[in-house]
């Protein structure tokens, strides 16, 4: 009786364990072989259940895995807040990734062009604290000038266009640290000495740099654009740039330019009223921009007007400017 009683238990026993085995092959499998393709924010106060759900609703998973996931890893207690990202990668990665905190990146492309306002509008809050203390820090000179070593008015300029990869919530300061860090690395080979024999400051360049790119559609055109500006700069001719009163208008410009506006005397970047250059960058420029405001090309011209392809006319007078802008286009 007792005998037969201790094989049943050693029986039942051996079950158990091989059950208890198979189990915990099956949940390996599923970690290592099931692959998932998610992005998910954990926050402060989520709870594991809303992690389970939110990872495997939908998804044929073993027996119990929830608590083999609780027992045998103890993610509920591990389990970090943050941002994650995953595509096709296994379940073990991505519950390592979130146990350990390895939050994912953020992707933000700066188109060439966009200025300060533009930029805080892009980078949202999922990738900085507060796109409205973006837009404080920027033009913050005690921080402008531990950065860059000068007393700018604002980093306008100076953030270079280029596809970031950000943490999520990143402080505003790291976010234009990071910028301005590239900006320096793409700043083409003897800038500042290319400019000063043009007859301008590094700042100054920069300031053309910008005008150049918000009128180039076509960047083989940015040299002979540059060299519209250099001419004029020279003889002196008033820039007459239509973006440079656009950037005046910010940040309550709706769209539309207006004759008004073209009149504007107050407007300290409306370059029809203005002698010179703005007060600051109207845009940040691309490295082909930059390239271009310290190499013009060597022409004649005074002027120039786009065409229905976003090409450029060029001409050496206004008669002849006059011209091209009836045939082309009527303002």
């Amino acid at each position: 009786m007792f005998r037969i009683l201790g094989i049943a238990v050693v029986l039942a026993a051996f079950l158990l364990t091989s059950l208890t085995g198979l189990w915990i092959v099956q949940c390996e499998k599923f970690l290592d072989n099931t692959l998932l393709t998610v992005e998910l924010t954990i926050e402060k106060n989520s709870t594991f259940n809303g992690l389970y759900k939110r990872l495997f609703t939908g998804l044929k998973t073993p027996p119990a895995f929830r608590q083999y996931l609780i027992k045998k890893m103890k993610v509920d207690r591990n389990m970090k807040y943050g941002y994650y990202r995953a595509s096709d990668l296994p379940v073990r990665r991505i519950l390592d990734a979130i146990m350990k905190g390895r939050q994912s990146t953020m992707r933000v492309t700066i188109p060439e062009g966009f200025n300060i306002y533009d930029i805080s509008n892009r980078v949202t809050e999922r990738i900085v604290e507060s796109p409205i203390e973006f837009l404080r820090t920027v033009k913050d000179k005690e921080f402008i000038k531990q950065l860059t070593g000068s007393e700018f008015k604002s980093l306008e300029g100076f953030l270079y266009p280029d596809t970031y990869f950000f943490p999520p919530k990143s402080t505003p300061k790291f976010v234009a640290n990071a910028m301005y860090k590239t900006f320096l690395s793409q700043l083409p080979e003897d800038f500042e000495e290319k400019a000063n024999k043009l007859g301008l400051s590094l700042y100054e360049a920069v300031i053309l740099a910008s005008i150049i790119q918000k009128e180039t559609y076509d960047p083989a055109e940015a040299p002979i654009i540059s060299s519209v500006f250099h001419n004029r700069l020279k003889f002196p001719m008033r820039l007459q740039a239509d973006p440079t009163i656009i950037y005046g208008l910010y940040p309550e410009f709706d769209g539309n330019i207006t004759k008004k506006n073209l009149r504007d005397s107050k407007n300290p970047y409306n370059t029809y009223k203005i002698d010179g250059l703005t007060p600051t960058p109207i845009c940040n420029p691309s490295k082909i921009a930059l390239e271009a405001a310290v190499n013009p090309a060597d022409t004649k011209y005074l002027y120039f007007v786009a065409d229905k392809s976003h090409r450029h006319i060029f001409s050496k007078n206004y008669k002849e400017h006059t011209n091209q802008v009836n045939r082309h286009q009527k303002r």
